[in-house]
């Protein structure tokens, strides 16, 4: 662990927290987040190399869930919907990228990588625009297929982390009020996640100079959503982003998994050279979790 933690609670109280007896990060969210006592239950899923193939009651939860959330997120944000390739000719800029992001490059051969989010393809489409302020913000939704080599640290359930998944993600391209944009994503993703029942909990990780300057910001956040919020203060930005907001659901064998994911972003755009109206842009990335994690969720706390 880096920095320091802070707990905001409903009624936006900040509070010290004392790490000193915490050896990990999923011990803070046992401590402060009531944890799901039942036993496990059995997920059936098929697995083929950590990538889940969906079949009969399967591919029926994923349609269902799929379709929830797009009609929560077309309903309630301006989004302009997009399909991006599957396979993209490598270059430096997703070279820097790749590293951002902190993953090893999926590379088909010397000139073609998989694309680990939509990211990728979307700010290549974007590189070298400059977006006028009357279209802002500028709300791109993909419903990407993305790939990741990643360490899958002994997992049980392919859902948790596959090597291929389907990611409902949003950037969104703008030149102010990003805690308000933050906000609104965070409102959807929690109906969502409500109208599943699947419970679900605040956490942030944030520069301590963003958090500083923005703290009334974050605090009215958890107020807004009525939620206490764990907050680790870290001396530096950590990949691309400044700020990365996240609900986490604590599952049946009290594993920590992350769902959605909110983030400030004020670094991308200078290495894609997208600005507005001659600035660089800022961005935010949001999305309510892989399906593959949300389905695990709904999954493991309604299965039979």
């Amino acid at each position: 662990m880096v920095g320091f933690y802070r707990l905001i609670d409903e009624n936006g109280a900040e509070n010290e927290i004392a790490i000193d007896s915490f050896k990990k990060e999923k011990e803070i969210y046992n401590t402060y987040f009531k944890k799901n006592n039942k036993e496990p239950n059995n997920i059936n899923i098929e697995n083929m190399s950590y990538s889940p193939i969906y079949v009969d009651k399967d591919l029926e939860c994923f349609s269902k869930l799929k379709n929830i959330i797009e009609k929560n997120i077309k309903e309630k944000l301006n989004v302009n919907e997009i399909k991006t390739p599957n396979i993209l000719e490598n270059n430096e800029r997703f070279v820097e990228l790749q590293k951002l992001f902190g993953l090893e490059q999926f590379i088909c051969n010397n000139n073609y990588i998989l694309p680990p989010a939509s990211d990728f393809a979307v700010f290549e489409w974007f590189k070298g625009r400059d977006i006028v302020k009357k279209e802002i913000p500028y709300r791109i939704y993909e419903f990407a297929k993305c790939y990741r080599i990643e360490e899958k640290e002994k997992q049980t359930n392919v859902l948790k982390r596959p090597t291929s998944f389907h990611l409902p993600d949003i950037h969104v391209f703008h030149d102010e009020g990003s805690y308000e944009e933050c906000l609104k994503h965070l409102q959807i993703y929690d109906n969502v996640l409500n109208e599943l029942d699947i419970k679900h909990d605040l956490a942030l990780r944030i520069t301590e100079e963003e958090y500083n300057f923005h703290k009334d910001k974050i605090i009215e956040i958890s107020k807004k959503l009525n939620k206490k919020m764990i907050v680790n203060v870290v001396p530096s930005s950590i990949k691309y982003w400044e700020s990365k907001f996240k609900y986490i659901y604590i599952d049946s064998q009290e594993d920590v998994v992350q769902l959605s994911t909110v983030q400030v972003d004020y670094r991308t755009s200078k290495l894609f050279n997208i600005k507005i109206e001659g600035e660089y842009a800022k961005i935010i990335h949001s999305s309510i979790g892989s399906m593959e994690r949300v389905m695990y969720a709904y999954l493991d706390k309604y299965n039979d």
